[in-house]
């Protein structure tokens, strides 16, 4: 039997597949930004430290549908509780969990009801609540950000553990920004909106938080109630 060669179109079709792949993926952080690590008072603004209680109404948005939960969490620098509740008062979901990942204790789910009890459900949250109220570990280097979307004066702050890169833009109106990556891949958006100084931290009346990668939905967060139960 003679072999006959493929057709130019369909040798072509690869080529053009996987140079589409990478034209859409998501870009990695931009390493091309001067960073330092004596530039960075504006940082420690972003996460409360001591002992602190907030209440947001959180709206989950997954792509098979939505719900809507008030959310509690209360931490300390030891640990992280957090609770959701329908708005008729039921607790559906409840955790703690150290406030560093690095920790050898595990999370403890105390309560879970369907389809809060999915597997990995516990762990992707808490890993949320961390990036939004917990600084990362390790000294951050810092810069002038020069992201398209750059508001001026935009103050960059760049935390690298491993194979993690958590970037938060700070801007003049004290309101910040997240990305979060993972080997170079955009897994984490977090963006605040009328944020309010207190106690020398910005706290933000909203955040939105976009899951990408391996996971897909979004978080929709008001600030209720922020209360600091502690030094």
């Amino acid at each position: 039997m003679k072999l006959t060669s493929a057709h130019p179109a369909r040798r072509l079709f690869p080529c053009v597949f996987f140079l589409l792949l990478a034209a859409c993926a998501a870009p990695g952080p931009d390493t091309s930004i001067p960073l330092h690590e004596d530039d960075c008072a504006a940082c420690p603004r972003v996460f409360p430290q001591g002992s602190w209680q907030f209440v947001h109404e959180i709206l989950f948005r997954f792509p098979a549908g939505q719900g809507r939960f008030l959310g509690i969490v209360s931490f300390d620098d030891q640990e992280l509780r957090c609770a959701l509740t329908t708005l008729e008062g039921l607790t559906v979901f409840a955790a703690r969990a150290p406030v560093q990942a690095w920790s050898n204790r595990t999370i403890q789910v105390e309560r879970a009801l369907p389809p809060l009890d999915k597997p990995g459900f516990a762990t992707g949250l808490i890993a949320d609540l961390r990036l939004l109220f917990t600084a990362p570990a390790g000294t951050p280097r810092c810069g002038a950000s020069t992201s398209a979307n750059a508001r001026p004066g935009e103050k960059l702050c760049r935390w690298q553990d491993a194979d993690v890169v958590t970037d938060i833009a700070i801007s003049q109106d004290g309101c910040w920004s997240i990305q979060a990556f993972r080997d170079r891949r955009l897994v984490r958006t977090a963006r605040t909106s009328d944020c309010a100084a207190r106690d020398g931290y910005a706290l933000p009346g909203g955040i939105s938080l976009r899951a990408t990668g391996d996971a897909d939905y979004e978080l929709t967060m008001r600030l209720i109630s922020a209360e600091k139960t502690g030094e």
